[in-house]
C-alpha cells in the first residue's frame, strides 16, 4: 500500500516539474475577449532636472526628485528644480502637499514657479502650510518652468520635510500626470 502511494506521489511530482518548466505563452486579452492592444512605454514628455540652488536629487525616468535647501544658509534659492516639457504641445502644472513632517519650526517659507513671471504655489507661514495648492500655470511646448524657495526662515535648528505632488495636466482634459518631489528644509 505505501509503495503504491509512494509511486503516485512520484508521479504527480514528475508532472509537476514538466509542467513549471514547460514554456508559458499568452495574450493579453480585454473584457470582451478578443486579442487586446499591446502595452508600451514611452519616455516622460515632462522631465525634472536638477537646478543651481541648493542641492537637489533626480530619481530614474526624470519623473520624481528630492530638494535639500537650508533655513540658516539663504533665504532665497532662485531655482532648486527645472521642470522642462520636451514636446511641441502645452500643459498646465501646479504644486500640491500631500503631506508633511515637523513644518512648524518654519517661519517662512514660499515655493512657487517662475520664468520672468511668477507664480506661488506653497507657502508657509509661522510654522503653518497657508497655501497648500497653487493655481493652475502654463508650461507652453518646448518651454522650461523653475521652481524656486524664497523667504525661507526657520525658527529652531532640525529638519522639515514637504511632500508635494508636481500635477501635469493635459489642458481641456481631465487626465494629469504626477511627480512626486520632496522638499527637505534644514
Amino acid at each position: 500500500m505505501q509503495g503504491h502511494i509512494r509511486g503516485r506521489l512520484v508521479i504527480v511530482n514528475v508532472f509537476l516539474l514538466v509542467a513549471l518548466l514547460s514554456p508559458a505563452n499568452g495574450s493579453v486579452l480585454n473584457v470582451s475577449y478578443s486579442l487586446a492592444s499591446l502595452i508600451s512605454a514611452e519616455m516622460p514628455k515632462v522631465i525634472l532636472q536638477s537646478g543651481t540652488a541648493g542641492t537637489s536629487f533626480i530619481y530614474t525616468n526624470s519623473t520624481s526628485a528630492k530638494v535639500s535647501v537650508s533655513a540658516f544658509e539663504a533665504p532665497t534659492y532662485d531655482y532648486v528644480l527645472k521642470i522642462n516639457n520636451t514636446v511641441t504641445y502645452a500643459w498646465k502644472i501646479n504644486l500640491t502637499v500631500y503631506s508633511s513632517l515637523n513644518v512648524d519650526r518654519v517661519s517662512n517659507a514660499t515655493i512657487r514657479f517662475h520664468d520672468g513671471t511668477t507664480s506661488d504655489q506653497i507657502i508657509i507661514s509661522e510654522g503653518v502650510i497657508t497655501q497648500s495648492e497653487g493655481p493652475q500655470y502654463d508650461l507652453l511646448g518646448n518651454a522650461t518652468r523653475y521652481i524656486s524657495i524664497v523667504n525661507l526662515y526657520a525658527s529652531t535648528s532640525g529638519t522639515s520635510y514637504l511632500y508635494v505632488y508636481l500635477r501635469i495636466l493635459v489642458p481641456s482634459i481631465s487626465t494629469y500626470s504626477l511627480f512626486i518631489i520632496t522638499f527637505e528644509i534644514t
